[in-house]
């Protein structure tokens, strides 16, 4: 223990002669003086954000300079009253550009607005008169259904079988515009099982018209179905 504490203390010894006799070389040639040895502790006694703050006033101290001497080496031409005019010109028709173009952005927005108000129009007006044509076929179809002549044929349909309504129905459908209409407010008044037992025979016969009086029918909220007899 005696000889590891003596050899630490002769390392320690070693090594300060070794720096010392580093910094008596640096003084004999003429490296480290008494200014540079005021720098080097002016450097590790300043911190990293007053080192920062200094090099910061530094620069801009050589900003300024330069700056002057660009400004001293290149003086600003003065403008002529035909240059300022000039200027004015140039700026007028600039802002002359930016209004027009707003203008015709404007304009353009404009017309989109009045194309789609037309569209709307338009499709208010193919809304309404679907709507008068609707109101007026289901008018025809009350007045229809609640007739006695109405009544009767119904009696008699139902007593009929599928084959014999599906004729006499099929005839209905050719007895003018209103046919479709009679023959769906017939449909519509039948049995369900009655009902579905004529559609049948309609789709034996024709399977598109059976289609369209079943899609008829779904509109008046009917849920039939065609099924065969």
């Amino acid at each position: 223990m005696k000889a590891l504490i003596k050899a630490s203390i002769i390392l320690a010894v070693l090594h300060l002669l070794l720096v010392m006799g580093f910094i008596g070389w640096f003084v004999g040639t003429g490296h480290l003086d008494d200014r540079r040895m005021a720098e080097l502790g002016a450097m590790v006694r300043e911190t990293s954000q007053a080192r920062n703050s200094r090099e910061a006033a530094e620069q801009a101290v050589i900003d300024a300079e330069l700056a002057a001497t660009e400004a001293a080496e290149n003086p600003p031409i003065p403008l002529t009253s035909d240059d300022r005019i000039t200027r004015k010109l140039v700026a007028s028709e600039a802002d002359q550009q930016i209004i027009q173009r707003r203008r015709r952005e404007l304009q353009d927005l404009q017309r989109t607005l009045q194309i789609e108000r037309a569209q709307l129009d338009d499709e208010r007006g193919e809304f309404l008169a679907s709507k008068d044509v609707f109101e007026a076929a289901r008018e025809r179809v009350r007045q229809t259904e609640g007739a006695e002549q109405f009544q009767a044929a119904l009696d008699t349909i139902a007593t009929m079988k599928p084959d014999q309504a599906h004729s006499l129905l099929s005839e209905t459908l050719m007895q003018g515009p209103n046919g479709y209409e009679i023959v769906i407010a017939y449909l519509d008044n039948l049995d369900g099982r009655k009902r579905a037992a004529i559609l049948g025979k309609f789709e034996e016969a024709d399977p598109v018209l059976a289609a369209n009086l079943l899609e008829l029918l779904r509109t008046r909220g009917v849920g039939a179905t065609a099924a065969g007899p």
